[in-house]
This record gives structure tokens, sequence and C-alpha cells, in this order.
């Protein structure tokens, strides 16, 4: 009973409060019940959700599931539509990954994960038109995502590395320095050092996640950082690496997790 209040009490609370209240937030979590951040083991979509958890001092589990490799070449995957995905199923009947369960309460779909746990944590700003921005931005990022992640697969044919090889310079020089050039833009319009202020809130992490997996990329490629011709997107991608909140995130195992899974051209490998 008691929990439950706590719970309730701290729901109200963090609705009161703005992102730049971040240690009041990390106190009042600290009672609340735990949330359960459910992805594949990769950092992928679930990379932003377990940070907004990690920024925001929740008590939160990450329930990875894993692709084994077959001696055929295929990959099992039974450890989520087997084992896990039936029972959410029951509950939520738009369940896939990521999902985000707490308190009863299965989401599923990315951007409604982001946007959940903005709300739990206080991560979508303090005004109506700050929450617009989150969801503006939100949905340029994975725009970003999306294009991205039809070049780390390679489109998941056998021919795979020659789609990779033939996509790569049209990605890395066209599509995503699009993406970059738009999101410098709303960075200037804004005149802050995050998309929606001077504290991240929930399109941040997502931002800063894609921005990191284009880092690996160039280097993957051999190529200079994109962010060296987009200095406000680049001095936001220096600031959140350096929140105090994230550095046990960043120094530890789900930060080091690969990008993508197994059977990805680019990503596939652990994080150095």
């Amino acid at each position: 009973m008691l929990r439950a209040l706590l719970s309730i009490f701290n729901r109200l609370l963090l609705r009161l409060v703005s992102v730049t209240k971040a240690p009041l937030t990390y106190l009042l979590l600290k009672t609340d019940e735990e949330i359960i951040v459910g992805y594949w083991k990769i950092r992928g979509l679930g990379a932003p959700l377990r940070m907004m958890c990690e920024y925001a001092g929740a008590s939160y589990r990450a329930e990875n599931f894993e692709a084994v490799e077959k001696p055929d070449g295929g990959y099992d995957l039974s450890s989520w539509f087997a084992a896990r995905k039936p029972g959410l199923l029951e509950r939520n009947a738009l369940t896939n990954l990521p999902f985000v369960e707490a308190g009863g309460t299965v989401i599923a779909q990315s951007n409604a994960c982001l946007t959940f746990l903005g709300r739990r944590f206080s991560l979508l700003g303090a005004t109506e038109e700050d929450l617009h921005k989150n969801e503006q931005c939100l949905a340029q990022v994975m725009d970003l995502r999306n294009d991205a992640i039809s070049l780390f697969y390679g489109g998941f044919g056998p021919d795979k590395r020659q789609v990779f090889d033939a996509r790569k310079e049209a990605h890395y020089e066209g599509k995503a320095r699009g993406h970059y050039a738009k999101l410098e833009a709303w960075l200037g319009q804004q005149g802050t050092l995050y998309l929606v202020g001077e504290s991240p809130q929930a399109a941040d992490f997502h931002l800063w996640e894609m921005l990191d997996q284009h880092e690996e990329l160039g280097r993957f490629l051999g190529k200079a950082s994109l962010l060296e011709d987009f200095p406000r997107l680049k001095k936001l991608y220096g600031a959140f690496r350096e929140l105090p909140q994230l550095q046990g995130y960043f120094e530890g195992p789900l930060h080091a997790l690969p990008i993508n899974n197994k059977m990805a051209v680019f990503g596939s490998q652990p994080s150095a």
C-alpha cells in the first residue's frame, strides 16, 4: 500500500518539475516501481530508453533478447518471439521491440516508449510548446535512424555486403548530412544547447545515440566525422557525453553492447 502511494505521489510531483530539476527527479524515483526496458541485446532503439532511465535515476531493468546464430547461417530469435512476446501480446496487441513495462502497463512502438518515459521523468519540457518541439524532433531523428538502418543491415539479403557498399557513400555524404543539416538549423533557430532547451529532453537521447552511431560509422568507413561540419550538433554531442548522470551508463555493459544485431553489416560487434 505504501509503495503504491509513493508511486502515485512521485508521478504527481514529476508532472510539476521541469527537466532542470533532474536531482529532485532522482530522489523521487528511488522509491518508484521498477521499469522494464525490453529490446534486443544491442544498443539500437533500446539505448535511448535505457539512457533516459539512467539519467532520471530510475529503478529499471534492461531485458535483453539475444539472436543466436544457427549452423545453417540463420538466427534463432525464439528468446523474444517464442518465450516473451506471446505473453505481452495478451496485454498489448501492438507489442514489439522495444517495449517499456511499468506498473502493469506495457507500452509499444519506439516513439511512444520515448514519450512515455519522457512524461514519467519530466523530459518533455515544461510547456505545451516544448512538448510539440520534442515530438517533431523525435520524428526527425527517427527519419535519420530509418535511413541508417537501410544501410547498416544492407537490406538483410544474402548480398547485403554488396548492398552496403553500394549505399554507403549516398548515406554518409548524402542522407545523413541532410538530416544533420536540418537538426543543425533547428538548433540555430532555438538558440539552445539541446533540441528543446539547455538540458536534455526525450528527443536528445535518441539524437545522441544516432550521432554516436554515425561517429562509429565514419571510423568504419575511414571518413572524417560529420560533426566537424555541424558545430551546434558537435557541441550537443560533447555536452551530452559529459553528463554526470550518464557516466555510469557509458562506462558500463549496456553502452558496450553492439550497435546493431548480428546480421548487420555494420555495428554487429561490441563497442570498443
